[in-house]
């Protein structure tokens, strides 16, 4: 096992409080479903991930339904894409949600797939962002994904074959992603049955010189998470990843290995779905991840970090609010760190309900609680 020090970690890593202060969620506001009120043709879209480009944000979705144009006589049902975006202004707050734009092809004005289908793939191959990352040097956007077969009807047809990296250069009007391969010519960068797969999260720090990737392994019905970085210079080449391997004399000294199958578990990260979130929080002095507790559990949990590799602890849980159908359950539970308020004091979440195939946001306010003797 080839480890490597931990000195080359972000010095901004070295200077953070080892111990965030204690936290509480003062209060939660349903702030409704988003995006319904389109004119692409799109009646329901999976999970929802964000990714600031520039003076926009980016949001992804995966597996859409369409309908023909709202102009139309009646509206007919046209099929489904596996993925889709739209632009959003760049700003704090529910503000900026209200003046988005799908991206759409040209000829039918209905929103259009933007990571694509390879040759000998056909609907059955499900491409669904999870994370990204944009480079503003470069000017390329970058997009882990998940690869997805069917193999059933229902909201569990489907096996997660593993990730790959997308990326779209420049990101302008015309925004198509091309899938990276690696030198087998498979897009498929990380096998999920060969052990941890990456692609989950992406934690991004403008002070450190890494990406932080989050992964997940699935033994025996949980999910362990695992962690992965990668010098943004670096992020196209998978051998240039590291994978974190444990820790060494103590949770500040994490120790990195080159082989995937090294990649230990991060203490505290556990039974989350395949997406979360993981942002540092400048309120809370602290990484702080927000996901879907299982499936079926109806919260969503929060945890925090000194570090992004841990150990996580929770500090509190949201019920997300009553279902709108009776066999209706919420998933997908992650925040959008470019829409937080007071520097990250009131944070924003998406969740999906598997009945309405929405996402519907919710504002959190977070209280740092005052230790007393």
């Amino acid at each position: 096992m080839a480890l490597l020090s931990a000195s080359s970690v972000g010095a901004q890593n070295s200077t953070r409080s080892a111990s965030p202060p204690k936290v509480k969620i003062l209060s939660v506001k349903n702030e409704g479903l988003l995006f319904t009120d389109n004119n692409a043709g799109v009646s329901g879209v999976d999970v929802a991930s964000s990714i600031p480009v520039g003076n926009r944000a980016l949001w992804l979705f995966g597996d859409v339904f369409l309908l023909g144009p709202v102009e139309a006589p009646i509206q007919s049902y046209v099929g489904n894409v596996s993925n889709c975006g739209l632009w959003v202004p760049l700003e704090h707050g529910v503000a900026p949600l209200h003046h988005y734009r799908f991206i759409c092809d040209t000829s039918t004005q209905l929103a259009r797939q933007l990571i694509p289908l390879e040759h000998g793939e056909a609907n059955e191959t499900r491409l669904w962002p999870s994370s990204g990352w944009y480079d503003a040097h470069a000017h390329r956007l970058y997009v882990y994904y998940s690869i997805n077969k069917v193999v059933g009807s229902g909201a569990f047809g489907f096996k997660v074959e593993g990730y790959g990296l997308a990326c779209a250069s420049p990101p302008d009007r015309s925004l198509q992603f091309t899938r990276l391969h690696i030198k087998s010519q498979s897009s498929l960068w990380w096998p999920l049955d060969s052990g941890a797969a990456f692609g989950c999260a992406v934690i991004d720090d403008n002070a450190d010189p890494y990406l932080y990737i989050v992964g997940v392994e699935d033994r025996q019905g949980h999910h362990y998470g695992k962690l992965a970085r990668v010098l943004k210079s670096r992020i196209a080449d998978l051998q240039a990843y590291e994978y974190f391997a444990g820790y060494g004399e103590s949770p500040q000294t994490p120790r990195w290995s080159k082989h995937v199958q090294d990649a230990a578990d991060v203490e505290g990260l556990k039974d989350f779905p395949n997406e979360l979130s993981i942002t540092y929080n400048t309120y809370l002095g602290a990484y702080l991840a927000v996901y879907s507790e299982g499936v079926f559990s109806q919260r969503a949990l929060l945890c925090e970090a000194s570090k992004p590799w841990g150990p996580y602890r929770p500090i509190g849980e949201i019920s997300t609010p009553h279902r709108a159908f009776e066999n209706a359950f919420c998933y997908a539970c992650k925040e959008h760190p470019e829409l937080a308020e007071q520097n990250g004091r009131i944070i924003y979440i998406t969740y999906v309900d598997s009945e309405r195939y929405w996402p519907q946001l919710l504002r959190v306010t977070l209280q740092k609680q005052t230790n007393t003797p």
